[in-house]
């Protein structure tokens, strides 16, 4: 019912194809996400971990509107569509990349109401460059061997500038699963009201019907999801 590509990939393969291959009705990662916003669908499947950052925004009210936001970073299913997000919540938005001079990214950093770190860059933001009073969503996450632990984009002490700031752990990465659990439903849903799957739909649920030839066959499968859910459970 739903299609997420994991990335990135690997030198040889050509992103843009693969992007290219996912069904729009299919996309619960939001590859299409800007491309269909902008021919006016407006219930396409967002991007799972802007979203996340999005919803944490609505759910602690930070309101974008009227206010400065800085995007460190540009990949196309995290910082391009956070940037557009923020852009159609009314927010100025600037976007900073690593073609950008380490001059300019501290002067952007310096002006933000509200800062999205998502470059996945250690370090590169640091906290002494901060607005005081700036609202920091940190999604940029990486393994650091020296701390064997996740770190964020921003060094140093957050707390001493920013007025909120979302935790690294935690933060949005625990609120991106619930979005791409979202998407997919909907995307069954969806396919449902267009005859385009098994699923039936009843009131407040949805459910899907699976045919086997032999108890042999369905006893396999089952153990077949059962190692699945073993393996996504760790």
């Amino acid at each position: 019912d739903g299609i997420q590509i994991m990335w990135p990939f690997p030198p040889h393969i050509d992103s843009a194809r693969v992007f290219n291959a996912v069904p729009v009705e299919k996309d619960v990662d939001g590859i299409h996400y800007i491309g269909q916003t902008e021919l006016g669908k407006e219930d396409a499947y967002p991007p799972v971990t802007p979203a996340a950052a999005m919803e944490l925004m609505k759910e602690y009210g930070v309101n974008p509107r009227g206010k400065h936001a800085v995007v460190v970073g540009r990949s196309p299913i995290v910082g391009s569509p956070v940037a557009y997000m923020l852009r159609r919540e009314g927010a100025a938005v600037s976007v900073v990349h690593r073609d950008v001079e380490d001059d300019i990214l501290k002067e952007l950093v310096g002006q933000a109401d509200i800062l999205v770190t998502c470059a996945g860059n250690p370090g590169c933001i640091d906290a002494e460059w901060l607005k005081e009073g700036v609202e920091v969503i940190n999604v940029g996450t990486t393994f650091s061997e020296d701390f064997d632990c996740l770190v964020s984009d921003v060094k140093g002490d957050i707390g001493s500038k920013a007025s909120r700031f979302s935790p690294v752990p935690g933060g949005v990465g625990p609120i991106s699963s619930p979005m791409l659990f979202r998407n997919t439903v909907k995307a069954a849903w969806d396919q449902a009201n267009a005859g385009e799957s098994g699923w039936k739909k009843e009131t407040a649920s949805i459910r899907k019907s699976f045919h086997f030839d032999s108890y042999t066959e369905a006893l396999e499968f089952m153990q077949k999801v059962d190692k699945l859910s073993t393996v996504m459970d760790h």
